[in-house]
């Protein structure tokens, strides 16, 4: 199978952004993180970094915009983004479409991050979308199943990601919709799909690791064996600062 390098994001580089960057990698070489439960120490990790997370974090998370495109929106449907974050996920999604969705919901266990959403949501101008703080294994829409469910870059952060991946699916509607994009590893031997060399199976989790955010060899064939596959794509992505890259996937199913 072939995997899709991308390029660096492209973009004016200014002093500015230099030392926002600079304080965002010193927060992810030496993070602070406290707590006894994730969501402790999720809210002790991004507390101190929510205001610079985004500008870093266009350069590092590829694919959004993409699985904005690749997201049904039915007039009169519910799009539920877990691990939502600061809300730009949303920001990828284009206007007519966004105005589509009867509600978007952003669900996060980080009240910091929380916090800057409903400022973006606010400034948007966004009347169709809310804020819940909330763990994806907890949330429950009040008015029926979601129509959509998605994590971008969401898993990863999730110790029981799979157990995410099963509330997600006992959410949906029949028929519904999950849309993820995350970092992964491949398995040594993986039955489809690409093959990472050694060094990138054993570097990237290592690295990643380091803040709380754990690549997997087992999304992938979890989320196959969930939900009917629609949509699946594979690729590596340029770090910023960083001569290798790394891989991420996109993948679309839905519920049975």
């Amino acid at each position: 199978m072939a995997i899709r390098t991308d390029r660096p994001t492209t973009g004016r580089f200014t002093a500015g952004r230099l030392r926002t960057d600079l304080r965002t990698i010193r927060h992810m070489a030496f993070p602070r993180v406290t707590g006894s439960t994730p969501a402790e120490r999720m809210e002790s990790y991004y507390r101190s970094a929510a205001t610079d997370y985004d500008a870093f974090r266009e350069r590092l998370l590829h694919g959004r915009r993409d699985l904005m495109r690749l997201l049904p929106a039915r007039p009169g449907s519910h799009l539920v983004d877990m691990g939502a974050g600061t809300g730009s996920n949303i920001a990828h999604l284009d206007d007519r479409r966004r105005a589509e969705y009867r509600r978007i919901t952003l669900v996060d266990v980080s009240a910091s991050m929380l916090a800057v959403a409903r400022h973006r949501v606010a400034r948007s101008g966004w009347h169709n979308v809310e804020t819940v703080h909330a763990s994806a294994t907890d949330y429950r829409p009040e008015d029926g199943p979601a129509d959509v469910v998605m994590f971008s870059y969401a898993l990863t952060m999730m110790p029981d990601w799979f157990a995410a991946v099963d509330h997600a699916r006992a959410i949906l509607r029949p028929g519904g919709t999950l849309a993820v994009c995350d970092f992964y590893v491949s398995r040594k031997h993986p039955g489809r799909g690409a093959r990472h060399a050694a060094w990138r199976r054993h570097l990237w989790p290592a690295w990643f690791g380091h803040n709380d955010v754990f690549l997997s060899p087992d999304h992938l064939p979890y989320l196959r064996a969930r939900f009917t596959a629609v949509h699946e794509e594979e690729r590596l992505a340029p770090v910023p600062y960083l001569p290798a890259r790394v891989p991420y996937y996109l993948f679309v199913g839905t519920r049975d």
